[in-house]
């Protein structure tokens, strides 16, 4: 029995908590990227890390997609579809008026990404944007939420 209560407490500890409410941006971004480093298997739910306007968009990306893929076919918050995430590195927030900038640099696997993050203050931290991309191909997430459908 305590087997298996030590098994249990070290799982919970290993998961990130994303029931409560962060009062520091980096705080957020930390819970956000815990879920995609080992030993997670699969992304977090990102829903309560994300602000009302965004989990709206994504809702309504849902619906108008009818089951089929809308408007994001990657994870935004990996500029990929796969991952293998390392070297991350959350930056200092620029804090104004309710709002925060972070910018977040990290390998997806051997490729560097570098991403900018648009959190507001909705009874603590919640992304609300996130943008990045290369010379390449460049996308800002609630740009392409707010376009037609493909």
């Amino acid at each position: 029995m305590r087997l298996l209560i030590a098994v249990a407490t070290l799982l919970l500890l290993g998961q990130p908590a994303f029931a409560q409410s962060f009062t520091d941006p980096r705080a957020l971004l930390e819970a956000l990227y815990a879920g995609y480093m080992p030993p997670n298997d699969y992304p977090p739910d990102e829903t309560p890390l994300q602000s009302e306007r965004l989990n709206g968009l994504f809702e309504k990306d849902q619906q108008e997609a009818n089951g089929d893929i809308g408007r994001i076919d990657f994870g935004p918050y990996i500029n990929g579809q796969d991952y293998q995430v390392s070297d991350l590195v959350i930056g200092e927030p620029y804090l104004a008026g309710g709002k925060a900038v972070v910018k977040v640099t990290f390998r997806n696997f051997d490729t560097p990404q570098e991403l900018g993050f648009l959190l507001v203050d909705e009874d603590g931290w919640k992304i609300d944007d996130v943008w990045g991309g290369s010379a390449d191909y460049s996308y800002d997430l609630l740009d392409i939420l707010q376009s037609p459908l493909p």
